[in-house]
Order: structure tokens, then C-alpha cells, then sequence
């Protein structure tokens, strides 16, 4: 009783992996889903962005458009028709949109990205002018960006490495006796 109990629950097992493992792979699995590289971005005035369209399909067309091209103006790459070029012009945010259109001409999706323009630092400055610091000690350097609305961030470097190394993140260790 045991044996045939074995042998059809086996036998089920057998014709249903074959089951599966015989079907065609197209159509069973759901398309992957057409989407921007980022969601949201924060340029500065003089910087630009490569935005792209994941997953697009041969059959579609994309118009890419600002909402506000005061704000940031975004210019189609042709060479494959994913990729645009965003280009901040003045401070502020909008929305830029991918429009994704079938060979009918029907607007299949509209992808979209929040940019953000914050203006360029016009000085930056340590809060603190002097730092002492023993043989092994550790410090994150305080600095002070204005505008404050600024996103651009400091590169942090060492006069002297073997006195003093810094990180990318303004922390700085001491290496050995030394200015």
C-alpha cells in the first residue's frame, strides 16, 4: 500500500516538473517594467544629467519635456532615442517627462523625474581655523558652504599625508608629529 502511494505521488511529481520545465519561457513571465534611472535629482547650476529609460521596447518612441524649461531644459540624445541630456538653467524645481508612445502614435506611459536647481557655493570655510590632535586621533572637520541651500560638497585633501590623512568625508586622522 505504501509502495503504490509512493509510486503515484512520484509519478504526479515527474509529470508536473516536466510540465513546467517544458513550457515556453516567453509569456509566462511578466515584461520587465520601463523605468527612469532616478526618481528624483538635485543639480547645480553648471552641471548636467544623462536621464535613461530602462527596459524600452523597439516598438516605442519617447518625447522627453520640462515642465518648466526656466528650471532646467532637457535635450533627447539621438543616437538611441532612452537617454536625454537635463540642463539646470536657474534655481527652482520641475518635472521632467518621458512620454513613451507606440508605433501608432499612442501614449503607451509617461515616466517622470523631480528636478531640483540649488545655486553654486560662493565661499567655503571651516568652522574652526586651528585643530590640535594627538598621534591617533580622529576628527570630522566642520565646514560652513554658503548658500545654504547649496548642494555641492567640499573635496577634502592633505597638505601632508604623513601628518595628517583625510577622508572624502572631511575626517581626518593623525598620522604623526607634524603641521
Amino acid at each position: 500500500m505504501k509502495h503504490k502511494l509512493f509510486i503515484t505521488i512520484f509519478s504526479l511529481l515527474l509529470v508536473f516538473s516536466l510540465a513546467i520545465t517544458t513550457q515556453p519561457s516567453t509569456g509566462l513571465c511578466a515584461p520587465k517594467k520601463m523605468k527612469l534611472n532616478v526618481k528624483k535629482l538635485t543639480l547645480t547650476k553648471n552641471d548636467t544629467y544623462t536621464l535613461r529609460i530602462y527596459n524600452l521596447k523597439k516598438k516605442h518612441t519617447v518625447d522627453f519635456s520640462s515642465d518648466d524649461e526656466n528650471v532646467a531644459t532637457v535635450k533627447e540624445t539621438f543616437s538611441n532615442g532612452k537617454t536625454a541630456l537635463v540642463t539646470p538653467v536657474n534655481i527652482g524645481s520641475t518635472t521632467v517627462r518621458a512620454s513613451i508612445f507606440n508605433r501608432k502614435g499612442k501614449l503607451v506611459r509617461t515616466l517622470k523625474t523631480h528636478i531640483r536647481v540649488t545655486p553654486l557655493a560662493v565661499s567655503v570655510k571651516f568652522a574652526q581655523r586651528k585643530v590640535r590632535l594627538n598621534v591617533s586621533e580622529i576628527m570630522r572637520l566642520s565646514v560652513l558652504i554658503k548658500p545654504d541651500l547649496s548642494q555641492e560638497a567640499p573635496l577634502f585633501e592633505s597638505s601632508d599625508p604623513d601628518v595628517v590623512t583625510v577622508n572624502s568625508k572631511g575626517i581626518i586622522t593623525a598620522i604623526a608629529p607634524g603641521t
